[in-house]
């Protein structure tokens, strides 16, 4: 973040935001950094905001830029902020590369975010800001996902439950029919037995 003092709050000249140049495919967390960036920035605010790749050492120069292609392209999620106002700028580790997206920046006029023109002119409360309702928005999300995973886990639980009290009920009653055959074939022998008795007396 580049920024300089005008009055009595701060406007940026600048606004960055650092990407390795070999994450290609943006996952969930990312894109919902990305999406809350987005709106601490505001639309109008994209014009000061560079999109710095790093790691370039880790990738050949053909590789490099075939992957930069990739973040430009339609489908990657950086391309809205890029067809706004934003700027992709490589940083290879070197001053040289670092001191030419600070020049860039300082050649920006200074802007106003979104978040600080919500809180401070519009005197909105953070709840209330395009900022804090991404956050409720994703909060809300991942309660949600909660709850779904823990009424599957609570159905996984009474289905087991329900399989072992099963398979338990037919065991007992495999016992029983062992007990019942048995006590069977005492009743069976108690005759014979008697008169083996009787005979031996």
């Amino acid at each position: 973040m580049v920024s300089r003092r005008h009055g009595a709050n701060s406007r940026l000249t600048g606004l960055i935001y650092i990407h390795r140049i070999s994450d290609t495919r943006v996952g969930g967390t990312s894109q919902r950094n990305l999406r809350m960036f987005r709106k601490l920035c505001g639309n109008d605010s994209l014009k000061n905001v560079v999109i710095v790749t790093t790691m370039w050492d880790q990738v050949t120069p053909e590789e490099g830029s075939r992957l930069e292609q990739e973040l430009r392209s339609n489908d990657s999620p950086f391309k809205p902020l890029l067809d706004d106002g934003a700027t992709m700028m490589r940083h290879k580790r070197t001053a040289e590369s670092a001191t030419k997206v600070i020049n860039y920046l300082l050649g920006k006029s200074p802007t106003t975010t979104q978040i600080v023109r919500e809180l401070l002119q519009e005197k909105k409360t953070l709840e209330e800001t395009a900022a804090g309702t991404e956050l409720l928005s994703d909060i809300q999300a991942l309660l949600k996902k909660h709850d779904a995973e823990m009424e599957s886990l609570r159905t996984e639980m009474m289905e087991e439950l329900e399989r072992g009290l099963t398979e338990e009920r037919r065991r007992i009653e495999q016992h029983m029919v062992k007990l019942l055959k048995e006590l069977d074939e005492l009743k069976q022998g108690i005759p014979g037995a008697i008169r083996r008795c009787v005979s031996l007396n």
